[in-house]
């Protein structure tokens, strides 16, 4: 359980574990009330359930029975892709992210001989229309492409109604090999009426630009379309909002809505969908859950990128 207990008026937060099964958070008093005040509960409550939520995603992310540490973060062999046959995949994050956030799966898919690139979208706060980005992105791939260049998209949340922006809207179609939406809220999410914010607004179940983006969804069926979805998703709420009849679509069962992109079978799910020829694959190691930070400081290299639009 999570457990929370007060010791007068707020003046300093501290968040501990207490024992096996529950967090303590402390609130110790101050000498300043009016600093103390200032410190709400749903900052407790924001604090505890990220405290559950990583350690609920900690249990699933653990080295397989019988394998040490050491044998975990080895990446495993894998056969490349021949380089003709392979499409370059455009990696397009979600709200209030960037590129950084695709570096485990960046990491993942390169090993598999993919070739991932990634872009960060800026503002992605819901702070400009979607249609800002999705020309953002419409620029990156230009510059980034040439022109009968076939490209793969993973889009994450957000980024899914970018990238069908993109892909609907603004000619995209024509070079699209294959699109997953990730945890996209294609039907709007609830979570959208907490901001009037463009995008936010934009978002909103049975909002205007939702409505007229779905009309001619049927558009996609031309092409390979899959949404992976979690139906424990508390920001795309409901979580089945992420369901589309033109879809091909696959629920896994993570924790977070993150998780999606960044826990094992999240990753797994989204590379048996890109390579789409019926292999076995490796599942993602430590070496590749753990690639955030290195990816994240490296600004360019071999099969992945991390770019910012200005």
């Amino acid at each position: 359980m999570l457990k929370a207990r007060s010791s007068g008026i707020a003046g300093k937060l501290a968040v501990s574990a207490s024992g096996k099964n529950y967090v303590t958070v402390e609130v110790q008093a101050g000498q300043n009330s009016s600093i103390g005040a200032a410190i709400k509960m749903s900052q407790i409550r924001n604090r505890l359930w990220q405290q559950y939520q990583n350690a609920a995603q900690s249990v699933w992310e653990l080295p397989p029975a019988g394998q040490s540490f050491e044998e975990a973060v080895q990446a495993p062999p894998v056969s490349p892709l021949d380089q003709q046959r392979r499409n370059r995949t455009v990696l397009v994050h979600g709200y209030k992210d960037e590129a950084s956030v695709f570096s485990p799966l960046a990491s993942y898919l390169s090993d598999l001989g993919l070739e991932p690139h990634a872009v960060t979208l800026a503002p992605s706060d819901c702070s400009v229309p979607l249609e800002t980005l999705a020309q953002q992105l419409a620029d990156f791939i230009d510059r980034s492409f040439i022109s009968y260049q076939k490209l793969d998209f993973v889009a994450f949340s957000l980024g899914g109604i970018v990238a069908r922006y993109y892909i609907q809207r603004m000619g995209g179609l024509a070079r699209t090999s294959r699109l997953l939406t990730v945890a996209a809220p294609h039907h709007g999410t609830l979570m959208a009426f907490a901001s009037r914010l463009p995008a936010a607004v934009q978002l909103r179940p049975n909002s205007e630009f939702l409505r007229d983006l779905n009309a001619d969804a049927d558009s996609l069926a031309s092409i390979p379309f899959v949404s992976i979805w979690s139906p424990f998703d508390l920001m795309i709420l409901p979580p089945h909002s992420s369901r589309m009849p033109v879809a091909t679509d696959i629920a896994v069962w993570t924790l977070r809505h993150q998780a999606l992109i960044t826990s094992q079978r999240g990753m797994r799910t989204i590379a048996e969908q890109l390579l789409a020829e019926g292999q076995s694959l490796p599942d993602p190691t430590f070496h590749d859950m753990a690639g955030r930070l290195p990816l994240a400081r490296r600004t360019t290299g071999e099969g992945f990128e991390l770019q910012r639009q200005n």
